[in-house]
């Protein structure tokens, strides 16, 4: 039977999730400590073979991928594997968003799932696009060692899928840092968590 190994990797800290704003598919870059937490990883996973690298188009993304793997590296992007995008909340503070839009934001609260935020994307749309692209990918690579460097919300809702009942009961399961890396071994269809958050 072959063994696909898919590592997840969540790009380094930006300034906006220092301070808690959400940015979901706004393009930013990654602050010092971001470039710093993406380096050591890099060099703690030095020698992790891996036969193809797919990234977020974003650059906190891809500049991540740069420094973990390297200024040579082949790299893929791919929108499927970009973060959800939060409409006219992207670029608020939460507390923001509680004061300028209460009763999204109560609905937001009950039920996070099946909330429309103003501008921006369905929940289910978001995780239909990440896991159907992820499992696809691992589908057609059978055998080989896939990298991915995505986002929080991307690799939540892959680790819900394959580990949880569903991925509304599993979402918020699931704390994935800055610049770690979660590793998934697949024994045929089989996906077997064997690292979470190394960094």
């Amino acid at each position: 039977m072959n063994t696909t190994k898919l590592y997840l990797i969540r790009h380094g800290e930006t300034e906006q999730n220092k301070t808690g704003i959400l940015m979901g598919s706004t393009d930013t870059p990654l602050n010092d400590h971001g470039r710093l937490q993406a380096t050591t990883l890099g060099g703690r996973i030095n020698g992790l073979d891996v036969d193809a690298i797919f990234s977020s188009p974003l650059q906190r993304a891809m500049e991540t991928a740069i420094l973990v793997f390297g200024q040579q590296t082949s790299i893929i992007t791919d929108t499927s594997i970009q973060e959800f995008h939060f409409g006219e909340w992207e670029g608020m503070h939460f507390s923001e968003i509680a004061r300028q839009y209460p009763e999204v934001w109560q609905q937001w609260l009950t039920d996070w799932e099946k909330t429309h935020i103003p501008g921006g994307e369905a929940f289910a749309a978001f995780k239909e696009r990440v896991i159907s692209f992820v499992e696809e990918t691992v589908h057609h690579n059978s055998g080989r060692r896939l990298a991915m460097v995505s986002h929080g919300g991307c690799i939540r809702s892959l680790l819900a899928h394959f580990f949880c009942d569903s991925v509304s009961t599993g979402y918020w399961k699931f704390k994935v840092d800055n610049a770690t890396l979660t590793e998934i071994e697949f024994m045929g269809s089989l996906p077997i968590l064997v690292r979470f958050n190394y960094r």
